[in-house]
């Protein structure tokens, strides 16, 4: 191997150019090679040619088998002399090292300041002509002594023996780095898109402590920007540089001893008897808060509290669970007075929990001190809460009437279980590019939404036996997808391991640094279902194959009201508007279900809660009881159709406050549904309602879906929200997102008008999302934007 790449100058190449042996290599797309010009004789070799285009993070070498090919198809020798080029000075560099590291055995040139300067330059013409080079014999094999390191190289920096040097910009070397990275800009290498003089270039490099005499390693995201560093310091003289090309995305995933959940349990229990939250933060560092979503923990807007989050896979709870959990909440779960204590919430009290979407149980206010002990109670019931948050498998969903439903394909609960305890505390999982959603249904409803998992399972058969069929790469917030069929057949005891194949493909594929298109739905995309299939089998342990017939007939809205189970006996569901019960009556649903069930409780996807194996007596006796006035079986339709994330009142990114307002707007337009006539009319209306941008709450899926925004016009500004009409995931659709920034007093007015318009223009049997969908949206703007006018307020006032 030389030891190159050197820097040259425009000149250099205009007197070199006409020699065989040196060929000018532009890296631009094909596209502009041909269309803009390019130098006199210069091939072409797109960068997303040599780099890996299996990775949505690219950046990792081509197989030496692929780049040789690729050279060989351009006419390039394994001794020429290679200048390379192109509008991206970065993506030359990569090339000659890709060339280096390959074995490529003539001298190896960046073209200083590219394109441009070669065209500043007199009678340096440009031109459209593709040389005729006759393809060569190249073969490529990564070097002995490349100046390759691995993550065990870095750790040893890390520890002292080399400097490293992070080449990304300030604001990502203070958003994340390597410990012990110093900090050097790629670009502050550079002038007008040239190379700095030599002396001005070693005062900088001086200053960072970068020395000819010292084994430097250097660091980007995808090995694309550390490659112009490592040319200009090889230009300088700097003999002992070598680069990390998994640079931070193989640094981030990696199996470090900060995500292992079980090693963050045993620091939690070691502070909560040791000086709680301030030493926890003091020792290991603010970043902490954010390792602790692995194992349940997440750190409120509210500094020194957390939100707690319990699994419950499949949505399945014993009696003795619920009750612990209600327990707990009731203890646990209690404001400061500084917060306003038992009064904190006029709506709720205090000693509150939430069911959620995912038939997860969460409860506010939890400290440090406390969370030890907390665990140790579930412990001792079988509860988690580990991978409840954070970038893992999360909560397997299930069907809630699993068991129950008389048209049940497959007993869902076996797969369930096997998934949940196969990676659960499983370090090698620990740490995926983003958080891995799955979903199982066994009965013909689709109850557990496949349609927004990154991988939903619903019943289907094959051979005369029953299975599932796969879809992946759905999901909600920016960017929303509906999951792929994949025309995968998955029998029950091959879940788990389907399971693991997409989440080692997601850890291999997916981007650890792009939080804008690191869910799994991004690759999916980028791959596309067919391709994302063939990828998966090569990471799968059995065979793939097609179904014979898939059984989803239709999608289920909710599970509320009573229903006969396939045993004879009853289940109910219970409507738990916006998912919020107190931890005492949650405890008390637990003792009902004791006492009058089987000992079990159910969450289900819409924040409610089911209680199953009601005898005819035992269900009369349940229906009777206190609780069920305000957890019923049988609601208005507003207050049925009432979904919500937490909002403004703990989290960071809430814009609007989501609980209270969500219970006062049901209540209110329930009475409005019963005054004008409508109320029986519709079983579930359906109000998604979002405190931010995000999608927690799923507002891409309800019949109205609201999303937290500020607004401002000409007397005021104040809490808003985004409107959309007419989702229906049966039938794959999300929302139309219509207006912005509806002052949020006015959006129960903008509800009662748009339910009005429906009344009276849908056609018979016509549902609000076909009647949406055949109402031009230009209509509906108009129907939701006329709304009673507001008095003027004084100028400057803020609307809470």
């Amino acid at each position: 191997m030389s030891f190159g790449p050197a820097v040259v100058s425009p000149s250099w190449l205009e007197a070199h150019r006409e020699s065989d042996s040196v060929v000018a290599v532009d890296v631009r797309e094909r596209r502009d090679y041909e269309e803009l010009g390019h130098l006199p004789g210069a091939v072409s070799v797109p960068g997303d040619r040599f780099r890996d285009p299996s990775s949505v993070a690219a950046g990792k070498l081509p197989a030496a088998d692929d780049f040789a090919s690729l050279l060989a198809e351009a006419g390039i020798d394994p001794d020429d002399t290679l200048v390379a080029y192109g509008g991206d000075p970065a993506l030359a560099a990569r090339f000659l090292v890709t060339a280096l590291v390959y074995g490529h055995e003539g001298s190896l040139y960046l073209l200083d300041g590219g394109l441009e300067a070669w065209r500043d330059g007199d009678d340096r013409s440009l031109t459209t002509d593709v040389p005729d080079r006759e393809p060569t014999d190249y073969e490529a094999a990564l070097c002995e002594d490349a100046p390759l390191v691995d993550r065990d190289a870095v750790e040893a920096a890390v520890e002292g023996d080399a400097v490293l040097v992070d080449t990304r910009t300030a604001a990502e070397y203070e958003q994340s780095r390597i410990p012990g990275a110093v900090h050097l800009d790629w670009e502050d290498l550079l002038e007008d898109g040239r190379l700095k003089p030599e002396n001005d270039l070693e005062a900088l490099l001086a200053e960072r402590g970068i020395e000819p005499d010292e084994r430097i390693l250097l660091y980007c995201n995808t090995a694309r920007r550390l490659s112009h560093t490592f040319v200009v310091l090889r230009h300088l003289g700097y003999e002992d540089v070598a680069f990390y090309e998994g640079s931070l995305t193989d640094w981030v995933r990696a199996e470090a001893p900060e995500w292992d959940p079980v090693e963050l349990q045993a620091q939690v229990r070691h502070y909560a008897d040791n000086g709680g939250f301030e030493a926890m933060v003091d020792e290991l560092g603010e970043d902490v808060l954010g390792r602790l979503k692995l194992i349940g923990l997440y750190h409120q807007k509210q500094r020194g509290y957390f939100m707690l989050r319990t699994r419950a896979p499949g949505g399945r709870l014993t009696a003795e669970q619920a009750r612990t959990i209600g327990e707990v909440a009731d203890e646990f779960a209690t404001a400061p007075a500084e917060y306003g204590g038992p009064d904190q919430n006029p709506v709720f009290g205090d000693g509150y929990l939430d069911a959620t979407t995912r038939q997860d149980v969460q409860m506010h206010w939890i400290e440090i001190e406390d969370v030890a002990e907390i665990w140790d109670r579930y412990d001792a019931v079988g509860l988690s809460t580990m991978q409840a948050c954070g970038n893992s498998v999360r909560n397997v969903v299930g069907c809630p009437a699993a068991g129950l439903d008389p048209d049940e394909t497959v007993d869902i609960e076996p797969v369930v279980e096997r998934v949940s305890q196969r990676f659960l505390g499983d370090h090698h999982y620990a740490n995926l590019p983003r958080k891995f959603k799955v979903s199982v249904t066994g009965c013909h409803e689709d109850c557990a939404r496949s349609g927004i998992q990154d991988l939903g399972l619903t019943p289907a058969r094959k051979d005369g036996k029953d299975g599932f069929v796969a879809r992946v790469g759905g999901g909600l917030s920016d960017g929303p997808r509906v999951a792929s069929d994949i025309d995968l057949f998955v029998e029950p005891d091959q879940v788990d391991d389907l399971v693991a194949a997409m989440a080692d493909l997601f850890m291999d594929h997916g981007s650890y640094l792009d939080t804008a298109v690191n869910r799994l739905r991004f690759l999916v995309a980028e791959f596309g279902p067919e391709r994302f299939r063939e990828e998966l089998e090569s990471y799968a342990d059995f065979e793939f194959v097609e179904p014979d017939e898939t059984l989803t007939m239709d999608y289920r809205g909710d599970h509320v009201g009573v229903h006969e189970g396939a045993d004879g006996r009853s289940y109910v569901g219970l409507n738990v508007p916006t998912g919020r019960m107190g931890g005492d009556e949650f405890a008390e649903l637990a003792e009902l279900a004791g006492e009058l069930g089987d000992g079990e409780v159910r969450l289900t996807p819409n924040q409610n809660v089911l209680v199953p194996h009601l005898t005819d007596d035992d269900l009369e006796a349940l229906l009777e009881e206190p609780l069920l006035e305000r957890y019923s079986p049988d609601p208005g339709p507003f207050t049925r159709g009432i979904v919500t994330c937490t909002g403004r009142e703990f989290c960071k990114y809430g814009i609007i406050e989501t609980k209270n307002r969500a219970i006062r707007w049901a209540r209110e337009l329930d009475d409005w549904a019963e005054q004008v006539g409508i109320a029986d009319d519709h079983e579930a209306i359906r109000i998604h309602m979002s405190g931010c941008s995000a999608s927690c709450a799923q507002p891409q899926l309800g019949d109205f879906g609201l999303r937290g925004e500020v607004y401002r016009d000409d007397y005021e500004s104040g809490r808003a929200a985004d409107l959309g009409l007419g989702g229906d995931l049966g039938n794959d659709e999300f929302i139309d997102w219509l207006v912005g920034k509806i002052p949020i007093d006015d959006v129960p007015d903008v509800v009662k008008a748009t339910m009005c318009a429906y009344d009276a223009d849908s056609e018979p049997g016509e549902s609000f999302t076909e009647w949406t969908d055949r109402t031009s949206n230009a209509e509906l703007r108009e129907i939701v934007t006329e709304r009673p006018a507001r008095d003027s307020p004084a100028i400057g006032t803020e609307v809470s």
